[in-house]
């Protein structure tokens, strides 16, 4: 089975930027949870979000004649010269991040679990400065800035779709302001797993017995490529 459809699925969710010219956030306009399982075994999961364009929601009332006393971070028409935000993990190729880092063998993520599953990634205080260059996530924001500090929950819904609540804080490394002085949520309500790719020297075989040791639900997904790539992929719900 070849799947190549898997991503910048629309979602039903919004993310919030405390602070900035929009209490009421922003829609998100892509969404897609992936997974991955490394030659160690280890599962980790990937996320990529886009978020609609920034001038899409009203634009607040007091932008043009306050302009000239506002940071950028409560500047409207700073954030329309940016247009919306990319939260990613697999958006930027070679520069893409770790991702969250989901299970191990001997310690499965629980995929049907009724309470939450909570993963995080990159806790404060970062433990070196250059550490900015390699975190779980990148995000373009304001100009290319940086996310640490993040929390994701997976709570199951019960068609087996998940809600996902994902957190964390932001430095506007963009303009060399590396203290992570502002925040973001994003809510995404009936996310699905899409796929969970292996290596490729994996005999099947492997990779079963691979699955089985990091994610309790294994039954749930089906032998297929995406992109050309060997993966275990969900099966199609009923």
């Amino acid at each position: 089975m070849e799947r190549t459809d898997l991503v910048r699925i629309s979602p039903s969710g919004r993310i919030v930027f405390p602070g900035n010219p929009w209490p009421d956030g922003h829609a998100i306009e892509e969404f897609a949870w992936t997974g991955r399982i490394d030659p160690a075994g280890r599962l980790w999961f990937d996320l990529h979000l886009r978020s609609a364009d920034y001038n899409t929601e009203r634009m607040p009332e007091d932008d043009a004649d306050e302009h000239e006393d506002k940071d950028d971070w409560s500047s409207p028409i700073v954030w329309h010269n940016y247009h919306c935000c990319t939260l990613s993990s697999t958006y930027w190729g070679e520069d893409d991040g770790t991702g969250l880092r989901a299970a191990e063998p001997g310690r499965a993520f629980l995929l049907t679990a009724n309470q939450p599953q909570r993963l995080m990634a990159d806790p404060l205080p970062l433990a070196q400065f250059d550490d900015v260059e390699s975190l779980a996530f990148n995000i373009y924001l304001l100009g290319h800035d940086s996310v640490a500090d993040q929390e994701v929950s997976f709570t199951r819904r019960a068609d087996g779709t998940h809600d996902i609540d994902w957190q964390g804080r932001i430095a506007l490394t963009y303009v060399s302001r590396y203290e992570f002085e502002y925040g973001f949520r994003a809510r995404i309500s009936g996310a699905t797993l899409d796929f969970i790719r292996f290596p490729a020297h994996f005999s099947v075989e492997q990779a079963r017995r691979r699955l089985a040791a990091v994610l309790d639900a294994p039954e749930e997904f089906e032998l297929g490529l995406v992109d050309g790539q060997p993966a275990w992929v969900s099966k199609p719900t009923t």
